[in-house]
């Protein structure tokens, strides 16, 4: 009996890991600096998020937003999973922190069997200016390759802001579905020459194509496939 469990169990985990479930643990809801290092990737749903990278400077240095001080908050809405962004982004005249720069990268793969990427968007919230304050927020986006030289694939921008030539704080993409996005967002508050700007949430998600009803099948029927032929080989 024991040794027909652990056949089980070895056959379970084989077609799990053969058919791609299960690359990564579920993105945590902590802080960024804890997404940092060679090798973190972490999923949400079917996509695996992985290299991820931050960057923060200031005008004048010595007030940039450290990595432990953005709150990461995993977004695990069905067909639109991404992550929310939590700071106190901010600059003015009156503090004497003239500009804060921050950087945020990371990629994301639809892992085997999953619904392809066809669309990203972008928002922010708590932001705010006066005078000649101003905050942007700008992505870039590889799609199918790595940045920066994105080798292969293809770039495109999306872009919000709030500052006193206007107002946009949604921007949306959309295209043929890809496995693969690559995203850098380059979150920047500036003062300005009198006046000051704030932002304290950015949001980004990844829309899926949903697959077609055959596709399912397929690797319905590769899975179940796999697990008879590994079945009859525990059995010899």
């Amino acid at each position: 009996m024991k040794s027909t469990c652990c056949r089980l169990l070895l056959l379970f985990g084989c077609v799990l890991l053969l058919a791609g479930i299960g690359f990564a643990g579920p993105c945590p809801s902590t802080t960024y600096d804890n997404y940092l290092g060679s090798g973190f990737s972490c999923g949400i749903d079917d996509k695996t998020f992985a290299n991820f990278s931050y960057q923060s400077t200031s005008n004048p240095p010595g007030f940039s937003v450290p990595a432990g001080s953005v709150s990461v908050q995993p977004i695990t809405t069905v067909g639109n999973p991404g992550f929310r962004f939590s700071a106190g982004w901010m600059a003015s005249n009156a503090s004497g922190i003239l500009a804060v720069d921050s950087l945020i990268g990371y990629d994301v793969t639809v892992n085997p069997g999953g619904a392809l990427i066809n669309d990203v968007s972008l928002g922010i919230g708590g932001v705010g200016f006066s005078g000649t304050g101003s905050v942007f927020v700008d992505e870039t986006i590889c799609l199918g390759a790595m940045l920066p030289s994105c080798t292969g694939g293809q770039f495109e921008q999306l872009s919000v802001y709030d500052y006193s030539g206007g107002t946009k704080l949604f921007d949306e993409l959309s295209f043929a579905g890809v496995s693969f996005v690559d995203v850098e967002k380059d979150i920047e508050i500036n003062a300005g020459t009198d006046g000051t700007a704030r932002l304290s949430l950015v949001t980004n998600q990844f829309s899926e194509t949903t697959p077609e009803p055959g596709s399912i099948v397929l690797f319905g029927s590769g899975v179940l496939g796999l697990a008879g032929l590994l079945r009859r080989k525990l059995s010899l």
